[in-house]
């Protein structure tokens, strides 16, 4: 007999480590399951709408025991009213974890894979996509950006590519993890390349480079970078570009960051396999005698109350944003900064 119930984090530490895995005080809902002498056999974890740190005692295996903290996760879940899930596995579980019904969204064979449970999930989100393809367009630009704020540089980078491409869809990061609100940078892409009649700002949503996606991305980790860069590639050459049509991807050197070079290293080589040309432009300087436009560089100056000279880097529509606005966009950079 097993009895499942709702844990706390110092009660999964052991078993957690045990199985290899680095345990994290960070759950919305732990659930183990005991023996007849209340010893813990297997454990996972719900963090908002992702399964993590799912654990079976090595000497328990076969007990069909990782299926019942699923299931359980699962209805835990549903009574928090999210009924769509995600996790990330080994490539050696990936078939377990389909049999219980789960879809592979994206898979780096050999390292890692993401999954999820229910809808609306990828499939939902590609058949809305598909309603924007322009059936006209022979090429079709995309661009992914967080524009935290919109630059002089991210309008270069959109301009460019609507010389080139008979359509380009603009995803802004959906993420609202940023010194920007999320709301501020999609007003301020729109209003960026309003001019641009063949540009389509649209939300990012889940799978471009989000938290769920390319967590990574928001905390700088480097060393996690190229794994996660691997996933988030592999859903846009897999999903969102055969939806929208892409041909083309455009995106700025990265000298600033190394989790975002390491990103682009990894779009370009997995979206070259799909015959999506990949251009990696170099970023936009004012004049030669000064360094790349950048959105950090913005920022920075922002938070040392250099506001003329970060409005020199950026469009008018930016700039007209924030001397509307500067005093809450200066709490927004000094908080983060």
């Amino acid at each position: 007999m097993f009895e499942e119930r709702e844990i706390r984090f110092f009660e999964a530490q052991a078993l957690l480590k045990k199985c290899g895995l680095n345990p994290v005080d960070r759950a919305d809902y732990r659930v183990g399951i005991f023996d007849e002498d209340d010893e813990l056999l297997a454990t996972g974890a719900l963090v908002g709408n992702m399964l993590q740190m799912i654990a079976v005692d090595p000497a328990c295996q076969g007990e069909d025991l990782s299926v019942r903290v699923v299931t359980h996760l699962v209805n835990a879940a549903a009574r928090r009213g999210i009924f769509c899930l995600y996790l990330f596995t080994k490539s050696a579980s990936v078939r377990f974890f389909e049999g219980m019904g789960f879809q592979t969204v994206a898979h780096v064979p050999g390292e890692v894979a993401l999954l999820e449970w229910g809808s609306p999930g990828i499939r939902e989100y590609c058949r809305e996509l598909a309603k924007l393809r322009d059936p006209d367009a022979v090429r079709v630009g995309a661009l992914v950006m967080n524009a935290n704020p919109f630059t002089a540089g991210h309008r270069f980078l959109a301009e460019t590519a609507a010389k080139e491409c008979d359509k380009v869809f603009l995803l802004a990061v959906e993420e609202d993890l940023s010194e920007f609100p999320f709301s501020v940078r999609l007003e301020l892409i729109k209003k960026g390349t309003a001019d641009l009649p063949n540009v389509t700002v649209l939300p990012g949503g889940r799978y471009v480079i989000s938290s769920l996606t390319f967590p990574a991305y928001f905390s700088r980790d480097a060393a996690r970078s190229r794994l996660q860069s691997k996933i988030d590639a592999e859903i846009f050459a897999k999903h969102i570009a055969p939806a929208l049509g892409v041909t083309d991807r455009f995106m700025g050197e990265e000298p600033f960051s190394p989790s975002t070079a390491i990103y682009n290293e990894e779009v370009k080589a997995r979206l070259e396999k799909s015959g999506i040309a990949v251009h990696i432009l170099t970023r936009l300087a004012l004049n030669e005698n000064e360094k790349a436009v950048s959105a950090s560089e913005v920022r920075r100056l922002l938070a040392e109350g250099k506001t003329q000279e970060a409005l020199r880097l950026l469009p008018e529509t930016t700039a007209e944003y924030i001397r509307k606005h500067e005093d809450e966009v200066i709490r927004w950079v000094k908080k983060e900064s």
